[in-house]
């Protein structure tokens, strides 16, 4: 899902470089060809080898820059480097500036960064800041050095001077990215195709949301009801709507329609897909303590609330089979018919507004808000992928058509929500004109759902354990992402919906013991659920068979939805007790609407704001990652309530005017 920038990709050589004209001194009396051999390098040849990278520019020749492919630049090098040498001012602090030897590294802090700001901030010649991976010979891991060079200066060219000089050192340069993605430079804004169309539809929205607003307020002020057209981009009206607080109902048959623990369960579910991607944010930040990341990862709290939490997505698709049930089945009650065109319309423009709105904000201003020793590896991850494949995108079919490269990753959900909500009305109109018979179609497609999943793993021998050696990343693609492998969890709250439905008068009535029964085998199932994820993705693959992740994988997700419904069932029938209190309690209620926008921007807000704009490594503490988690969290809520009311909610009511003109 993250770009994974540590891993070589392929050997850049943008121009050529006489490397056997350059000679460096490697301090001391020693030449500078001086060759370490494959021998274990230690801290000392460490600390020395960016000290000996200087003696090697101060010693390029007139001809040997001469005949680069950058010949400025190496004579701007070489002149910084002498004056290094010569203690004057400029080369100490340029010198200064450069990764040096990290603290702790035999204990995996292998991050010498330098110091960004201060190379940037060096006023008599204009410099950037770029990282280089480097291979010493032994068992040391892999360097990550922070070089400040001239602004002037070609990435690429410096790549392969910094290369040439290795070399010597018998050490190895590892190809990233492109190496002007990790070049922290001074750059204008480029005003493409993609730019230009942003200022167009952002100038234009924010027409929209200041005169509406404006409306709204006079209208409001001369005690005059606003027209829902004229009103429809207000941020006044639209805030109000969202922050608006719905008193608990009483009545039993008003409480199964409104199914109010919904809103908490919700709520919680979007709070712990935050939890989870923020531990996946911690599997490529750069930390100076490692060991202590991954000891953390490995014990058993954080498992639960990282690997057990890749359930919760499972939650919003019961919640949407049940909702789209009800709703679909009302309607039928009501009309005897369904308009399935008009459906989709409206599903499609609510859903897809805030996501082109982010789709283009990915591809033009997100790269220019920001800088970092990875933020353009990240910013240009997401935006090629985007560039690539936004009209799947935006078709909702990016699962199938691109299921590698699929713009911003985490918004599968969105295409296998909207394709299952097409086939909705095939499903939920014969079960309404046909009654039971029709649940064991629905039930034998769910059953196949898992069984296909089953079999997958089965035939690849797919594995769940974050540490087996090899992870076969087909897993996601085939199992993760595709809609056939997914729509077993939603069918069972399709299910549940129409229970739902034709029970909303008469309630369910169970014995006392059969209550406590349910509830006795729904918190024994999620506490199974729980230990079993613990030892499946934690545990040496070498340990158990590739059978149990099979089974695990699809027999989890079910048995936790069935958890779940069972949840929704009691508080709707008042047997929830203080669990429905707590989920059906009215402040959940805007963390609930906003689940759908706080889903979309919290991965790219998580990334913007910690991981990408980065310019050293960080100490990894407990107490630190819950300042994390709560500070996501918080900045995700502020922001997309602002873009709830600006791209979600005035689309939402366009299309509302639209369906019933």
């Amino acid at each position: 899902m993250w770009p994974t920038w540590l891993v070589p990709l392929a050997l850049l050589s943008n121009g050529t470089l006489p490397v056997g004209k350059f000679h460096g001194q490697s301090g001391n009396s020693s030449s500078s060809g001086r060759e370490l051999r494959n021998v274990e390098f230690s801290v000392d040849e460490v600390l020395l080898l960016n000290r000996y990278f200087v003696d090697f520019l101060a010693a390029i020749d007139d001809q040997a820059a001469a005949d680069s492919a950058d010949p400025q630049c190496a004579l701007a090098m070489r002149q910084l480097a002498t004056g290094y040498l010569a203690r004057e001012r400029l080369g100490l602090e340029w010198f200064d500036s450069w990764g040096k030897i990290p603290s702790g590294l035999y204990h995996q802090n292998t991050y010498a960064l330098g110091n960004v700001d201060q190379c940037r901030d060096i006023a008599e010649i204009r410099m950037q800041h770029c990282t280089f991976l480097g291979a010493p010979p032994g068992n040391l891991e892999l360097l990550v050095s922070g070089l400040c060079v001239p602004q002037l200066c070609n990435p690429d060219f410096v790549q392969l001077l910094y290369a040439a000089y290795l070399k010597t050192q018998s050490v190895t340069l590892v190809p990233m990215v492109e190496q002007e993605l990790l070049c922290i430079r001074d750059e204008e804004i480029q005003y493409d195709g993609a730019v230009i169309t942003a200022i167009v539809v952002s100038s234009i929205i924010g027409l929209c949301v200041v005169c509406s607003t404006l409306y709204e307020f006079v209208a409001e002020t001369l005690k005059r009801d606003p027209k829902l057209l004229y009103s429809s981009f207000s941020l006044l009206g639209n805030l109000r709507s969202i922050l608006h607080l719905v008193p608990r109902v009483k009545s039993a048959q008003q409480r199964s329609s409104m199914i109010e623990c919904a809103h908490g369960i919700r709520s919680l579910s979007m709070i712990w897909i935050i939890i989870v991607h923020i531990h996946e944010f911690l599997l490529v930040a750069l930390w100076k303590n490692s060991p202590t990341m991954w000891k953390y990862i490995r014990s058993f709290v954080p498992s639960v609330l990282h690997f057990t939490g890749y359930l919760a997505v499972d939650t919003f698709l019961v919640l949407s089979g049940m909702l789209v049930a009800m709703s679909m089945l009302r309607e039928l009650d009501k009309k005897g018919k369904i308009n399935p065109l008009m459906l989709y319309l409206h599903r499609y423009i609510r859903i897809t507004a805030p996501y082109a709105a982010m789709i283009l904000f990915v591809v033009s201003f997100a790269q220019y808000t920001g800088e970092g020793v990875l933020w353009k590896v990240h910013m240009n991850g997401f935006k090629q992928s985007c560039v690539t494949n936004w009209w799947a995108a935006l078709l909702h079919i990016q699962n199938y058509v691109a299921p590698n490269e699929m713009c911003l990753t985490w918004t599968w959900y969105l295409s296998v929500d909207m394709q299952l909500y097409i086939i909705a009305p095939a499903l939920i109109y014969p079960l309404w004109r046909f009654g039971k018979r029709v649940l064991i179609g629905i039930a034998g497609l769910a059953v196949l759902s898992m069984a296909c999943v089953l079999g997958t793993f089965l035939y690849n021998e797919f594995r769940l354990s974050l540490f087996a050696p090899d992870v076969d990343y087909r897993r996601y693609a085939l199992t993760y992402y595709s809609t056939h492998a997914r729509m077993a969890v939603w069918l069972w709250g399709l299910i549940f919906g129409y229970i739902l439905h034709k029970t909303k008068d008469t309630g369910v009535n169970l014995s006392k013991r059969n209550w406590t029964a349910g509830w006795v085998a729904c918190f024994t199932l999620l506490g199974l659920i729980v230990f079993s994820s613990y030892q499946i993705y934690v545990t040496d693959v070498a340990d158990f068979s590739y059978v149990i992740d099979a089974f695990y994988e699809p027999l989890s997700r079910s048995v936790f939805a069935v958890c779940v419904m069972w949840i929704i069932l009691a508080c709707v029938n008042g047997k929830g007790g203080l669990l429905d209190e707590f989920l059906g309690a009215s402040i959940w209620q805007p963390i609930s609407r906003l689940s759908f926008t706080m889903y979309l921007l919290h991965v790219l807000l998580l990334m913007m704001a910690s991981v990408a704009p980065d310019k050293t490594g960080a100490y990894f503490s407990v107490i630190n990652l819950f300042y994390w988690i709560w500070g996501t969290i918080g900045l995700t809520t502020s922001v997309t309530l602002l873009w709830s009311a600006i791209f979600e909610l005035p689309f939402v009511t366009l299309s509302k005017l639209l369906l019933r003109s």
